[in-house]
């Protein structure tokens, strides 16, 4: 009984020591940590349809480069190629050395011109694959990745209540009608698991495709505008293809606010912030030159 009574006395000191130090007991530790992931901001960077030409060839480098290092991550968008010239694999070794020369951890989504435009699309997309496939793992970073077993260059992650979602949406021809609906519905399925495996946890969604919002993309949008307004947060989806700035509010809801990157050609890697707690939340700095604005 002594033992039980002195071992208590000590632990209401400890407990009243460690108050008059101001430290917090281990409940509001928990509850502040998960107030300041929600809160924080998260800074990443932006790019598509590029290198197109020789010229692009050197620029994209120099992007790469010069990139500043705020950002927690690099995004490509698609389209590694124009769409005119073939898909050798030279081009894809090409475009893969040069991205894994970033500070920044950067990860790919497939665009047409390297996929379903090709000639070959079977070929190509096995050149995607042995190139781009799994392209984070070349960084180290200190945020957990998941993937979507069916259709592995699908991914999510969650940074500081954004939930991140990335998916194989192509622009360009429809190479095979049955794959088209299949992936299709394979994305619908892969984002629906991720809203429903991060209920509770985030406060804005990124999602990131290649594809204009054509009308042969319902099957997938369709769904994606009933998934996103139940779940009743902001979404940005960000892609390129159209390779000319567009913001926009397109899909008949305030809800979900597109954004169409510029050219990587034309213009440098878009800077976007997302500030979780604010109504709207997605802030956009195309880093121009004066004479381009």
């Amino acid at each position: 009984m002594k033992v039980l009574i002195v071992s208590s006395l000590l632990s209401f000191a400890l407990l009243v020591t460690q108050q008059s130090w101001g430290a917090p007991p281990l409940v509001t530790l928990a509850t502040n940590s998960l107030i300041g992931e929600q809160s924080s901001e998260v800074t990443f960077y932006a790019m598509g349809d590029v290198p197109y030409a020789p010229n692009e060839d050197r620029l994209l480098p120099k992007q790469i480069e010069n990139l500043p290092t705020d950002g927690r991550f690099l995004i490509h968008l698609g389209d590694i190629k124009n769409g005119a010239s073939p898909c050798d694999e030279e081009v894809y070794i090409k475009v893969s050395s040069m991205l894994r020369k970033s500070k920044t951890p950067t990860f790919i989504i497939p665009g047409d011109n390297e996929w379903n435009d090709c000639m070959m699309p079977s070929v190509a997309w096995k050149y995607w694959l042995k190139h781009f496939h799994n392209f984070d793992k070349n960084w180290e970073y200190d945020f957990q990745v998941k993937r979507q077993e069916v259709r592995n260059e699908n991914f999510s992650f969650r940074l500081h209540g954004v939930l991140f979602v990335g998916i194989n949406l192509v622009g360009g021809r429809v190479h095979d009608e049955a794959e088209w609906k299949l992936r299709h519905a394979q994305n619908v399925s892969w984002l629906k698991s991720v809203i429903n495996a991060n209920h509770g946890s985030y406060q804005a969604l990124v999602l990131f495709g290649h594809a204009h919002p054509f009308v042969n993309h319902n099957d997938f949008f369709t769904p994606f505008v009933a998934l996103v307004e139940k779940a009743k947060v902001p979404v940005l989806y960000l892609h390129g293809d159209g390779h000319k700035w567009i913001k926009d509010k397109p899909f008949g809801t305030e809800i979900i606010t597109r954004v169409q990157v510029d050219q990587g050609g034309v213009a440098p890697p878009l800077r976007i912030t997302v500030k979780p707690a604010l109504k709207d939340p997605f802030v956009f700095d195309r880093r121009l030159q004066p004479a381009q604005k």
